[in-house]
């Protein structure tokens, strides 16, 4: 006659069917860190002065804190084109005058990794980063509209 045998309970060595909290969102969130950081390694246009390759003082102030954080990080330094491409020759100017700057401040790299190029994304205008603000603002739900939080906001 067969006896029912109790065997305790082992824990299995097989691969979860469930992932922590967060998991599988890690990897994306850290990617869109550094996509935002990188934006930082971006010298626009209006950082200089009207049409020449002279920085104006935000400008001078955002070249030092890029001279600062080149050594610890791998971006690339951009230096925003003309609009439509429309002066290159300033473009290679202000490229070699940040160069400068920035091989004078410690970066020995500054040669291989500064570049013209137009800035990440495109801006957006006044009246779209209303549009956008707003469009936040009443996504969020419970904001006291008649709709009773239902996303819309109208």
């Amino acid at each position: 006659m067969w006896q029912k045998v109790h065997v305790p309970h082992r824990r299995t060595m097989s691969i979860p069917d469930t992932y922590p909290v967060g998991s599988t969102i890690r990897a994306h969130f850290h990617t869109m860190e550094e996509n935002a950081e990188a934006t930082d390694f971006i010298l626009h246009r209006f950082e200089f002065l009207q049409s020449s390759a002279e920085l104006s003082p935000d400008g001078k102030d955002h070249i030092l804190e890029i001279a600062a954080r080149m050594r610890s990080v791998p971006f690339p330094v951009l230096v925003e084109r003309s609009r439509n491409n429309a002066d290159p020759e300033l473009d290679q100017l202000r490229r070699q005058i940040v160069l400068q700057i920035l091989t004078d401040l410690g970066n020995p790299d500054a040669q291989q990794r500064t570049f013209v190029a137009p800035a990440y994304g495109k801006a957006r205008n006044s009246q779209e980063g209303e549009i956008d603000y707003y469009r936040f603002l009443y996504s969020r739900g419970n904001t006291g509209n008649q709709n009773g939080g239902n996303g819309n906001g109208f």
